[in-house]
Parts: C-alpha cells; sequence; structure tokens
C-alpha cells in the first residue's frame, strides 16, 4: 500500500517538469545562462489535506534557437509518510518553428538509498543513455532505438506543452500526444483540453485552460510497473497565458490518489526579457 502510495506521488509530481524544467548537466548548481533573450522562473508548492508535501523551483531559458532549463523538486511535511526525495533535473536543445528537439538529458534522485543519477545523450543515429548506479532492467519489451529517437526527454516534453501556439487558440494548446523518452521508460503524455475559467494562486490570478494530461506507457515498463491504477486517471493542469513571454504557463496541477487530492500551485513567477539585436 506504501508503494502505491509513492508511486501516486510521484506520478502526479512528474508533471511539475513542465514548461520548463531544466540545463547543462555539467552546470548542475546554477541557473539556465543562456543569452538570456527570455527566461522563466516559477515556484511551486504542492499540498495534500491541506498540508505541505512538496515544494518546486522550475526555470528556463531561452537564447535564439537554443534553450536550456532546470528543475528541483523536494518532498516535506507529510510526504516523510511516503518517501523522503530530492529531484533534479535537467535539459538542453533546439527551438526551431516553436517546436522542441533534445540534445542533452540529465537526471539525478536523492532518495537516501540508491541515489541514482543518468544522463541522455543524443546523436543524429541514436541517443546514448548512461545511468549510475545501473538499472536492473530496462523493461519488458525495452524501448527500441527508434523509439527513444522519436521523443523528447521528460523536460523538453512537458516545456514544449508551454510553446507554440496562439493565445488566441489556447484549445489548441492542449491538445494531441507527446512522446517522451526518460532513459528507460517510453510513453505519451495525451492532452485533452477541457474548457477554461478563471482560477486562484498566490501568483496568478486570471483565466486559466483546463488541461487533462494522461500518462501512456508504450514500452520500457516492467510488468509491475503497469499495475499503476494511476495510468488510468488524468492529471488536470491549469495552463495561463502570458502575454510577455507568449508562453502558456502551467500555475496549478491537481491529481487524485486513492487517499486523496493532491494539489500543486505556482506561489511564484519570474519572467525576463532580455534585449535581441
Amino acid at each position: 500500500m506504501h508503494q502505491t502510495k509513492k508511486q501516486s506521488l510521484a506520478f502526479s509530481l512528474a508533471l511539475l517538469f513542465v514548461s520548463v524544467s531544466p540545463v547543462l548537466a555539467s552546470n548542475v548548481g546554477t541557473s539556465p545562462a543562456l543569452g538570456k533573450e527570455k527566461s522563466v522562473v516559477v515556484h511551486y508548492g504542492g499540498r495534500i489535506f491541506g498540508i505541505p508535501v512538496v515544494s518546486a523551483k522550475i526555470s528556463a531559458a531561452f537564447d535564439k534557437e537554443s534553450y536550456a532549463a532546470r528543475a528541483e523538486l523536494r518532498t516535506a511535511g507529510l510526504a516523510v509518510f511516503f518517501k523522503q526525495i530530492k529531484v533534479v533535473a535537467s535539459a538542453k536543445g533546439n527551438v526551431l518553428s516553436g517546436k522542441l528537439s533534445s540534445w542533452e538529458y540529465w537526471h539525478k534522485e536523492l532518495d537516501g538509498r540508491k541515489n541514482r543519477e543518468l544522463f541522455m545523450n543524443y546523436r543524429p543515429e541514436e541517443v546514448i543513455v548512461r545511468v549510475s548506479p545501473p538499472l536492473r532492467s530496462m523493461g519488458d519489451p525495452p524501448a527500441t532505438m527508434a523509439q527513444r529517437l522519436e521523443a523528447l526527454d521528460p523536460v523538453s516534453a512537458l516545456l514544449s506543452m508551454s510553446l507554440g501556439k496562439k493565445a488566441q487558440e489556447p484549445l489548441q494548446q492542449c491538445n494531441g500526444s507527446i512522446k517522451v523518452f526518460d532513459g528507460k521508460q517510453r510513453y505519451d503524455l495525451r492532452l485533452q483540453a477541457d474548457g477554461s475559467k478563471k482560477i486562484r494562486t498566490r501568483a496568478y490570478k486570471g483565466l486559466a485552460l483546463r488541461c487533462k494530461v494522461w500518462y501512456v506507457p508504450i514500452s520500457g515498463f516492467n510488468a509491475d510497473d503497469l499495475n499503476n491504477p494511476e495510468y488510468q486517471k488524468p492529471v488536470i493542469m491549469w495552463m495561463a497565458h502570458d502575454l510577455r513571454a507568449n508562453m502558456h504557463l502551467p500555475v496549478r496541477f491537481e491529481a487524485k490518489l486513492d487517499f486523496g487530492t493532491a494539489v500543486v500551485e505556482a506561489i511564484g513567477i519570474d519572467i525576463s526579457m532580455g534585449k535581441t539585436n
């Protein structure tokens, strides 16, 4: 039972690696630092039963046709009932016509046990994955090289939700599927727009798009992974359009778990527009 709760919470919070999430693996201790044509920093706080359980900081920087982003997530408070973890992730890549393509992805989870670190490097004909300590299994069946190449890393995939659509077409911002490969598992994030309404968080007040997000396993999963009932439930993501950055920023997440509802909200948003030539 405890393991199911850990998996449920982890899945729900994973969508925080969103409009953002992550920068160079070689520069883990710093925030994204490109030419700062545009940069975004969002702070999140999460609660279950009204009690704080998670905090996160996500930052992303764009410079012409490149991007770099970083995300940090830490459980707190009641989350000790589940699992104390700290996750740091980063990614960088290209932005062409509003579409992202990954170059590098780095991820480290500090849970007091394995403290696993993963690095992915993207080449024209292969995606190289290095994991320490090694994974015991790459799933059955494992993700093929073609499936690796067709997908974005988790951070870039979530960042892509915020780009590419006009403010006048909000419902199109949340439709279709995004292919993702996290170094082991290949899955889709299936999106469905579900109207809009005014919401209020500490960082945002106004109209937001209600977006349902399903996690759809494709390959690289073990049999026990597929038994997780949370895959059948969508996470609700509320996205607000920011005129300065011309991005749809996730400002609220809701996930129904078997023991309650997890709510994660933006508590601070900082957008900087640099000088361009």
